[in-house]
C-alpha cells in the first residue's frame, strides 16, 4: 500500500479522524489518527501512520508494510 497516497485521499484528515485499519494477518486497529512518519525521517527506513487505539487509548504505530486497508469511520 502507498501509505502517502492513501492519507492524502482522505478529506481533512485531521486528529479526529477515526480510522480503520486492516493489518496483514487480519489485525483491525480501530483509533483517532495522530501521525504520519515519512521513510526518510524512521528507523527502518519505512513509512509508518500512527494512531490513538479506541480500545484502550494508546498509540500505536504501524509500518506502511503491514496495512492492507485504510478505512474512515467519521471525520
Amino acid at each position: 500500500m502507498d501509505l502517502l497516497s492513501a492519507l492524502k485521499n482522505i478529506n481533512e484528515l485531521n486528529q479526529n479522524t477515526k480510522l480503520k485499519i486492516l493489518c496483514v494477518g487480519g489485525i483491525v486497529v480501530e483509533g483517532t489518527y495522530d501521525s504520519y512518519t515519512s521513510a526518510l525521517d524512521n528507523e527502518p527506513e519505512e513509512a509508518e501512520i500512527t494512531i490513538r487505539d479506541a480500545s484502550n487509548k494508546g498509540l500505536v504505530e504501524i509500518l506502511e508494510s503491514e496495512i492492507e486497508t485504510i478505512e474512515v469511520i467519521s471525520n
